[in-house]
């Protein structure tokens, strides 16, 4: 007890608290999110219950209307999140949201019911904002888990709307998450801007402002303000061909294919399947429990392991776990699809698929989300956040679209051996070419993709100053390593004007 103590005692202390809270608030609108992926699975059984004359085909669409318009969104949040900032950008998500969630609560026919789904897409599009800002605004040794708190806290809205649809009707469903959809831009009203974003608009003493705040410390934030503007270069005089060529560098394409590679991956391994047919998929398999029930279970199941996978991440390499997360869920998905040619107990297969669903969660799912914003350099992050986020949406709309199509042309068992080979392959991807993020700053990161090799340790993020022969251990930096040897003079002289700068606004 008194170790636990001390243990909140030492966060608050040191600024963590804030920049969790910060974090936690901009991560809710994930909630949203699971909302809007899960509410299919309990929409289509009820739907087609009052409805038989629904077809095959419209129930796909109503599925997938949730997700294509997510491209459009991650498109149109990629090319906002840098004009208008993070935290606005976060706040103004509810407009779609709500507006989406209300025209499904009353809608009269089919045609609205579809318009309502695709409007609602948007929210799920343009929530990637959300990495942007947890990455920016955390330090190396907490971006990982704050970050995991996102595909953690989807699980829980995924768990909450099973939970409601198997006892509560669709409508009033969709009302409690209009409600709901509130929560996020009431709880940005209360932190700040992105202080890196701030400062490559040269607002600097905003900048300051919120960096102390999330951090606590005078000369943590004046230090790392410091070394992310030291060398930022503003693209003020750059000419429209010079900005477009900032795409075609290196340390772009590079982790762009990388992501788009694991994205293909990840929906061929059946994980957003099982999430946005999720009784109906329990229906095909064929398990012994009821298919609303087999659902509540996943959901719980999606819970607990997105929380494991959060403390999992702090301690294990990103390559290693989102390899032996594909591994082991492909042998799971394997073992189901043997169990179902066998004609195995049902039991045992419902077993392997929430074996399935819990291996996704300690790093197949969340990691490709999550290095999507921590991947791409500062001046076009969010425009290639958002771009990678539009491609990985495509691919997940053509995966729920066609699986239908899908499952009658290999039979639902085929279609099982064929997610189990996918992970598996996928597994073998991750280990060989993603790229290590672990315990490294966002500066550190972008040199991994530099056509220069640099001399470097992944785990603990040494960078060797090969001009003095002496290490450089980074410090508390979310944009920047820091220096303690290079440069004293200058940091010292910057960090004095700084503080008679801001001494008036620290004594209020």
């Amino acid at each position: 007890m008194l170790a636990s103590i001390k243990g909140f005692w030492k966060v608050c202390r040191y600024g963590d608290l804030y920049m969790v809270l910060a974090a936690l608030a901009a991560q809710s609108i994930n909630i949203s999110v699971g909302f809007c992926q899960g509410f299919s699975a309990v929409l289509l059984p009820q739907y087609t219950h009052e409805y038989p004359a629904i077809s095959h085909d419209q129930s796909s669409w109503i599925a997938s209307l949730g997700v294509i318009s997510n491209p459009i969104g991650a498109l149109l949040g990629g090319m906002m999140v840098d004009a208008v900032g993070r935290r606005l950008l976060l706040q103004s998500i509810v407009l779609p949201n709500l507006v989406g969630w209300l025209v499904i609560a009353f809608s009269e026919t089919y045609v609205f019911l579809c318009v309502g789904r695709f409007i609602t897409g948007f929210t799920i599009g343009m929530s990637t904002v959300s990495y942007i800002y947890v990455a920016e605004i955390t330090t190396p040794e907490k971006r990982g888990v704050l970050s995991a708190l996102g595909p953690g806290l989807v699980s829980t809205g995924i768990f909450i709307v099973y939970s409601l649809g198997a006892f509560v009707h669709w409508r009033k469903v969709a009302a409690i998450c209009a409600g709901v959809s509130l929560l996020t831009p009431f709880l940005m009203y209360f932190v700040p801007e992105s202080p890196l974003w701030l400062a490559s608009k040269g607002q600097m003493k905003e900048a300051y402002n919120s960096m102390f705040w999330l951090r606590q410390n005078n000369n943590t934030a004046q230090q790392e303000l410091m070394e992310f503007t030291k060398d930022r270069k503003t693209d003020e005089s750059m000419t429209f061909r010079q900005k477009m060529g900032l795409f075609k560098r290196r340390n772009v394409l590079k982790p762009f294919a990388l992501l788009i590679v694991f994205f293909m991956f990840q929906e061929m391994s059946g994980i957003y399947i099982i999430l946005y047919y999720a009784v109906d998929f329990f229906k095909s398999v064929g398990t012994s429990v009821n298919e609303f029930t087999a659902s509540i279970i996943v959901g719980g199941v999606r819970v607990f392991m997105g929380a494991v996978g959060a403390c999992l991440i702090n301690s294990f390499r990103r390559k290693t776990l989102a390899a032996t997360s594909g591994l082991l869920l492909g042998f799971a998905m394997l073992g189901a699809a043997v169990c179902d040619s066998v004609n195995g107990p049902p039991l045992m297969k419902l077993a392997c698929v929430l074996l399935h669903v819990s291996f996704s969660m300690v790093g197949f799912l969340q990691l490709p989300w999550i290095m999507s914003g921590e991947l791409y350099p500062q001046d076009i992050r969010g425009v290639m956040s958002g771009a990678t986020s539009c491609c990985a949406y495509v691919l997940i709309f053509f995966n729920i679209k066609t699986y239908p199509q899908l499952e009658n042309l290999l039979t639902s068992n085929g279609t099982l051996y064929l997610f189990a080979i996918c992970a598996i392959i996928g597994a073998a991807y991750c280990y060989l070419f993603l790229p290590e993020t672990k315990g490294k700053t966002l500066n550190e990161i972008m040199r991994q993709f530099d056509e220069e090799k640099k001399d470097g340790d992944p785990e603990v993020g040494y960078i060797k100053n090969i001009i003095e022969g002496k290490p450089v251990q980074r410090r508390h930096s979310a944009g920047a390593s820091i220096s303690l040897e290079k440069s004293k003079e200058c940091d010292k002289d910057w960090m004095q004007n700084t503080s008679e700068k801001y001494s008036n606004k620290l004594k209020e």
